[in-house]
């Protein structure tokens, strides 16, 4: 089998145990599916699913290694001259044309997140730290430090991880229709006018 061949494979692969799992926790709900019923329902093995995925957690949120290479590289793209802050917040806003795109995908994912301790636990203790390091690398690198030495950097990325966990409710509470990106901003302008120099602007 030539290399093309086996790597289209293997995306067929892939898309097939998304999209039966897909079909599954809709139907079922995410706690009562297991592995073996979306192994089978992808007419593969349960062997074959962990060759994929590590965990149906894992499988959930498969698209988040795109999204993190997607928000590293806009980080690297922002200008020399911008903050970190302001680096972050236009990178964020690229991942918000992500969520605009697939919506539908994004509001399932969430409310799943909502429903089941097992998934908000995963995003917490699994996603959340890759997330972290992800953009504390990716500051770092901006401004010449090493992650684990300077504070900056992970101080930055828990800024923009708070601002997208407090907007997440309530693009949640308008069913997903609710401006994303002009939530963010908004967040971050919240960021602003709350600082040091942002009250003694407002006096």
């Amino acid at each position: 089998m030539s290399t093309g061949l086996r790597e289209r494979k293997k995306v067929h692969v892939r898309e097939q145990l998304i999209a039966a799992a897909t079909s599954l926790f809709d139907e079922m709900g995410f706690d009562r599916v297991t592995v073996d019923q979306i192994a089978d329902a992808a007419l593969v093995s349960p062997r074959t699913f962990f060759r994929y995925f590590g965990s149906k957690e894992a499988l959930l949120f498969a698209d988040q290694q795109e999204l993190l290479d997607a928000l590293r590289s806009a980080i690297a793209a922002q200008p020399p001259t911008s903050s970190p802050l302001d680096v972050l917040r236009a990178a964020v806003k690229v991942l918000s044309l992500d969520v605009s795109i697939h919506r539908e995908h994004h509001l399932r994912r969430a409310r799943m997140v909502q429903s089941g301790e097992t998934i908000a636990r995963y995003e917490r203790t699994v996603l959340r730290p890759q997330w972290e390091q992800a953009i504390a690398e990716a500051i770092a690198e901006r401004l010449g430090v090493e992650v684990d030495v300077d504070l900056r950097p992970r101080l930055f990325a828990g800024v923009g991880l708070a601002v997208m966990s407090a907007v997440g409710p309530i693009w949640m509470a308008s069913d997903g229709r609710a401006d994303l990106e002009a939530l963010l901003d908004a967040g971050f302008e919240s960021l602003a006018e709350t600082s040091p120099a942002g009250v003694e602007h407002h006096r």
